[in-house]
């Protein structure tokens, strides 16, 4: 694990949000001595970003999900895993969701077909739902769980890459839509990760970006999932507008949204700007107003 300071404006200045003395899982995977080691969630003083820190390091991640590939479909198979998600109905399908918030948000774009890479796409089920819905689209995938890119690769019979996202993997194909789903949470440096998705963008092309929110704290139990290791960053809407313009892009739509499954999440719609913005026109959140949130919990 690495100690760290704040990625987007570089403070070494930081106040306990959550000392996470629970087990975690994910640790338990990666080395069991990490139990033992103090570990938090943190806001950055200077600019409020919510953080891990230690956090795991570039090492530790390769580990994780090389043992969390082990146990990618639990108990189903992974045809019964597709079929069961696809096979939801449209008022409890997450993926439908999504698309419905597409079609409304950005009609223009999906209207005019072109070429969609998904990346982190799983098993292929949200790309499913995308294709099922617009026409005029051919879809692309990266995704680093090998069973996963499988199975998304035999059900969509689309070019799928088994392995981590890096620019060009694609034989250099630049994409009209590129969706992030529940991934930028996962990246150790989210803005150099962005930048470089940017290189695989079309004149004109949109990303559609998804992460959880940082509304969660003191509604969701400190030990859920969204809180745990793996999760390296906790995104709020001034935060991830932060990355999103030091990674060079206009935001075109921004939403806060409640899933079907009760968890927040943030939605933006990114067009390249020709240029990343400036550390001096960061916007700043207040760390009270975190604190705010995070003790919602002790009042319910």
């Amino acid at each position: 694990m690495r100690a760290l300071n704040c990625t987007i404006c570089r403070s070494d200045r930081k106040i306990t949000l959550e000392d996470q003395t629970f087990r975690d899982d994910y640790l338990e995977l990666i080395n069991p001595t990490y139990q033992l080691q103090p570990r938090r969630l943190v806001i950055c003083s200077g600019c409020g970003f919510v953080y891990h820190d230690p956090q795991l390091d570039a090492g530790d991640l390769e580990i994780l999900y090389d043992k969390f590939r082990d146990s990618s479909f639990r108990n189903e198979s992974p045809d019964a895993y597709f079929d069961r998600i696809t096979g939801l109905p449209s008022d409890q399908s997450e993926n439908a969701a999504k698309v419905e918030w597409i079609r409304s948000n950005i009609p223009v774009c999906v209207a005019a077909g072109g070429d969609l890479l998904d990346i982190g796409c799983g098993g292929g089920v949200f790309i499913h739902s995308f294709l099922k819905a617009f026409s005029g689209w051919k879809a692309y995938g990266v995704e680093p769980t090998p069973a996963f890119a499988e199975l998304a690769r035999c059900r969509l019979a689309a070019p799928v890459i088994a392995g981590t996202y890096r620019s060009g993997l694609h034989d250099g194909r630049r994409f009209n839509l590129i969706t992030i789903n529940q991934v930028l949470e996962h990246v150790s440096d989210p803005v150099t990760f962005l930048r470089d998705v940017h290189n695989d963008l079309a004149m004109n092309g949109l990303i559609y970006l998804e992460v959880p929110d940082i509304q969660d704290i003191g509604y969701l139990p400190p030990n859920h999932d969204r809180f745990l290791m793996q999760h390296l960053w906790v995104f709020s809407k001034v935060s991830l507008t932060n990355v999103c313009r030091l990674a060079g892009y206009d935001i075109q739509h921004v939403d806060q949204q409640v899933t079907i499954r009760g968890k927040s999440n943030l939605v933006f719609v990114l067009k390249w700007a020709h240029g990343p913005s400036r550390a001096g026109d960061l916007l700043r959140e207040n760390p009270n107003d975190i604190l705010a949130l995070k003790a919602r919990s002790s009042q319910r």
